[in-house]
């Protein structure tokens, strides 16, 4: 880790200029997945005017030690990166800059919540948000993976991007019923002048990963798809494909053919080398044993249109999902079409009351003088009030 303590620029201190606009640091929002840290700055206009937010990623830069190289190479590729990737569900990254030693990757500062802290809300006030919220905000994130999936470069040869890590923390609903899909900076890539962009070492959270993944296996874009899936199942129902709490690794490994015990033993300890979670083992066990019939159990209170979608999302063979996230985006808009078209202002409406059902204060509601409660993950990208 570059950062082994906090950065040494305390709140309120200017962490760079740049046309123009001074980058305050406003908040530590903890370590990133190279070394970096992210902060949320607040940009300084002429006489000190607030002009929005963003996040940061900053990575200091004492010495080029190969671990800094290499973080300093990944930060690099994921700026180069984005400047493919230009969709209204897909946060923006705006550039690099250098400064007093410190590369900064600036970024969009998406508001709202993200779909972690929208789940702990649902769980807490004991009330899952509608089919129709989960297959707005769902329809939104498969358009952004199939934009990202889709990228070519200058030449017309395909990026081949692949996110690995679309986990609820990295899905950002605004409070106007608007999704983003954040962070491509665990993505692998084949971008020009490079056979592949990768760093095999640094993954997301290994209880958002594609069975593939976990089992050593090669992969693509239809990974991304079923990662999707495990996380809206979640959103909808609080029940987590790979993490059932009725089984036990016995029964787990009861299904698993004599004859594949190694191999799955090889991959439960590539996993536990990748991964620091202490279950790994009954994680790949799960991923290598689950069935359609633990899909149609986790999806059952749901309804039939919305249980077929899911037992398609979440198959173990890649070859038998949805092929693309296009069609992923096409299937869910047809649901909801067939629902007389929820969209974004009903999404909006629906989050709205989900938040004042769990006590929260928007600004727009808040009487004078009470302050505003925020969820933790809460963002807010606008200037300040006067």
């Amino acid at each position: 880790m570059v950062f082994s303590r906090p950065p040494a620029y305390p709140p309120g201190n200017i962490l760079f200029r740049l046309d123009g606009i001074a980058y305050e640091l406003a908040r530590d929002l903890g370590p990133g997945s190279h070394g970096e840290r992210i902060v949320l700055a607040i940009q300084r206009g002429k006489g000190q005017a607030d002009l929005g937010r963003v996040l940061i990623k900053m990575l200091a830069l004492p010495t080029l030690t190969e671990a800094t190289k290499e973080a300093r190479q990944r930060l690099v590729e994921e700026a180069q990166l984005a400047t493919y990737l230009n969709h209204r569900n897909i946060a923006r990254v705006h550039g690099l800059h250098e400064s007093r030693k410190v590369l900064h990757v600036i970024m969009e500062a998406v508001s709202g919540r993200s779909l972690e802290g929208l789940l702990n809300l649902a769980q807490g006030r004991e009330r899952y948000f509608s089919e129709n919220f989960m297959l707005h905000i769902g329809a939104q994130v498969a358009g952004a993976l199939a934009h990202a999936h889709g990228c070519r470069d200058e030449t017309g040869q395909p990026l081949h991007i692949v996110h690995r890590a679309v986990d609820p923390t990295r899905i950002r609903v605004k409070l106007s019923g608007k999704a983003k899909l954040t962070d491509f900076g665990l993505a692998s890539a084949h971008l020009p002048g490079r056979r592949s962009v990768r760093v095999p070492r640094a993954r997301g959270d290994a209880y958002y990963t594609s069975p593939e993944a976990l089992l050593g296996a090669r992969e693509d874009a239809r990974s991304d798809l079923f990662v999707l899936g495990l996380v809206l199942l979640e959103f909808a129902t609080g029940r987590h494909l790979l993490n059932p709490p009725d089984l036990l690794p016995r029964e787990l490994l009861r299904r698993v053919p004599e004859n594949e015990r190694g191999r799955i033993g090889d991959a439960i300890a590539r996993a536990q080398d990748a991964w620091s979670e202490a279950d790994m083992g009954e994680l790949v066990l799960r991923a290598a044993t689950f069935t359609p019939d633990d899909v149609a159990r986790a999806a059952e209170e749901l309804s039939a249109p919305v249980r077929a979608l899911f037992s398609k999302l979440l198959r173990r063979a890649p070859s038998e999902r949805y092929a693309t996230a296009a069609e992923v985006e096409s299937r869910m808009r047809k649901l909801l079409h067939a629902r007389e078209d929820y969209g974004q202002a009903e999404a909006a409406e629906e989050l709205h009351q989900a938040l004042v059902d769990a006590g929260e204060t928007l600004a727009a509601d808040a009487e004078p003088g009470t302050g505003r409660m925020l969820l933790p993950d809460s963002v807010s990208t606008e200037p300040a009030s006067p």
